[in-house]
């Protein structure tokens, strides 16, 4: 299909990203699993997976029964979202560009080949040999940066004024083991410190209280009734940020958006005879 994005991934960076292609003009394809784990709901287009459609800043994303669907939406001008999340479309659609947002530190199978022009967000990936381009989503000065050889940053940093002294993360809470949370709280409400934002029923049969470790807006969470592995974050609180920021893409993936657009920009600009632009 011409003038077609793929992207895989449909989590809160991903989202971002989706977001500045598909506003810039480009036919944009989403490929995610079944049940995605984006806790930053609100602003994720992986939320389409369970509503059906999700909508992110004025921006709806419609999710497709089967890749005919997909198709047709896509032929219509529509964000279109598909479970798919070994890609295996792509042999059939093959795209002009790839981007690899899915955010898990490994390849995910993505490869140099799976069309003209591929781009990764983050660690795992060497820019050169597994894909064209790496984009960095380390906070910092380099936030943002386009590699076109070798890795991105291996620690993926934290916003420092949410780190505690003892360089805990801690307006991230994790499961400690592996289980089914019931949340307590919806995205933007305000909770206090020390209080139960969320239930835990391990596999074992025990019931872990999840308490708020600060003061401050929920701003993630994930579905209530969601299985959990050890160690999988489950909710996010922001201490300084209102209840309206819960709702709209932060400046962190509004930045490596913008560095995804600039990278489909330079390489489409060196192929000046092909039109690539437009979803018409």
């Amino acid at each position: 299909m011409k003038h077609l994005v793929i992207v895989r991934g449909g989590g809160e960076l991903a989202s971002g990203v989706i977001h500045a292609l598909y506003r810039a003009g480009f036919r944009v394809l989403v490929l995610e699993k079944k049940e995605p784990s984006a806790t930053r709901r609100r602003v994720s287009f992986s939320e389409a997976m369970y509503r059906g459609e999700a909508k992110v800043e004025r921006v709806i994303c419609y999710k497709a029964k089967n890749l005919t669907e997909a198709k047709e939406r896509l032929k219509k001008g529509e964000l279109v979202m598909l479970e798919d999340p070994e890609a295996r479309c792509v042999k059939e659609l093959k795209p002009q560009v790839l981007v690899d947002a899915i955010l898990s530190h490994t390849t995910n199978g993505t490869t140099k080949d799976m069309a003209e022009h591929t781009i990764a967000l983050g660690p795992g990936f060497c820019a050169g040999r597994d894909v064209d381009v790496v984009v960095e989503t380390m906070r910092g000065y380099n936030l943002g940066r386009l590699i076109y050889e070798g890795y991105s940053a291996r620690r993926q940093d934290i916003d420092s004024s949410t780190v505690g002294a003892s360089g805990n993360i801690e307006h991230l809470l994790f499961a400690p083991a592996a289980g089914i949370v019931d949340a307590l709280f919806t995205i933007s409400m305000m909770v206090k410190k020390g209080e139960t934002i969320a239930n835990l029923r391990t596999d074992a049969g025990e019931t872990i209280e999840i308490k708020a470790p600060l003061a401050g807006v929920l701003r993630g969470s994930l579905h209530r009734g969601s299985r959990v592995k050890k160690g999988q974050k489950i909710a996010d609180i922001n201490p300084t940020m209102g209840q309206e920021e819960c709702f709209t893409i932060s400046d962190k993936a509004r930045c490596v958006a913008g560095s995804v657009l600039m990278a489909v920009m330079v390489w489409h600009s060196k192929r000046p005879k092909h039109r690539f632009f437009g979803r018409g």
